[in-house]
């Protein structure tokens, strides 16, 4: 009795920035953009940078809505919601690419 087995092969990308974004050494996530084909990339900054997901060109930014570096972004009722160290949670308006909600917390004793 032969057994074959199939190799799928999956495809491997490496695409790369090709042209660097100024104060942004790094990235720390990749969410995708509900409304396009966009993607937005966290750095660690005040702002997110959105790119086209083919060609990572950075084409706009949401920017305005914290104060200190953003720590999260999250896609829910088909917008983008972020959270930073400013205890702020920004809902992202896409079309104008400024804060359309901001909820602002404290950071008091717990104990």
């Amino acid at each position: 009795m032969t057994f074959t087995t199939a190799i799928m092969s999956i495809p491997t990308a490496y695409a790369t920035l090709s042209n660097a974004i100024p104060g942004k050494p790094y990235i720390l996530s990749i969410t995708p953009l509900p409304s396009s084909s966009h993607l937005i990339l966290r750095h660690p900054s005040s702002d997110l940078t959105i790119v086209d997901n083919q060609t990572l060109q950075a084409v706009d930014k949401f920017a305005g809505g914290h104060d200190g570096n953003v720590m999260d972004i999250k896609n829910a009722d088909g917008a983008v919601w972020s959270g930073a160290k400013d205890a702020a949670v920004v809902r992202w308006d896409e079309r104008s690419r400024r804060p359309a909600t901001k909820l602002k917390g404290t950071c008091g004793d717990l104990a």
